[in-house]
């Protein structure tokens, strides 16, 4: 191997585009799976792991996941909530003040529990959730939760101020 092979044999090494590599077939399709509606099965497993980490917080044996889970879910809801009406907004924001007591209560106590307003909000909130997965696609989801956080983001820069 002479000089010029071993200096056009580098070259080829450091390319950055891999001119063999596959390409991914299910990656062209998913601006197309991002926008569907969720099926069932994919929409009763999120609801499921929502109900249960619910039922954990609720037995006092949740976790802080557990609690951010049914936050974000919260959340979430909230977001998609506010272009629908008054009614949807207060029913979230009523399992949301719950879900911020039972966060007192677990910086408090060191145990999540849940309390009469949590164990009467959260439940009618977390049909509103379900309902927002039956009607929903992973996109809406998402860019919910991208809202999300960019309010959070900005309250606490407020706060910060």
């Amino acid at each position: 191997m002479n000089r010029q092979q071993r200096r056009a044999a580098t070259f080829k090494r450091a390319q950055r585009y891999d001119r063999n590599a596959r390409v991914e077939p299910s990656h062209v399709l998913k601006p197309v799976l991002m926008s569907r509606t969720f099926d069932q099965e994919e929409a009763a497993k999120i609801s499921v792991d929502t109900r249960l980490a619910w039922h954990r917080l609720t037995t006092g044996a949740g976790t802080e996941p557990d609690f951010d889970l049914l936050a974000n879910s919260s959340n979430v809801a909230l977001v998609l909530a506010e272009p629908l009406g008054e009614l949807a907004v207060e029913t979230v924001l009523r399992a949301q003040d719950a879900i911020r007591a039972m966060q007192a209560r677990y910086h408090r106590t060191g145990r999540f529990g849940a309390d009469a307003a949590a164990l009467a909000d959260v439940p009618p909130m977390l049909d509103f959730y379900d309902q927002l997965l039956e009607h929903s696609s992973p996109r809406t989801m998402i860019d919910a939760l991208e809202v999300t956080v960019r309010r959070m983001k900005m309250q606490q820069q407020q706060e910060a101020a």
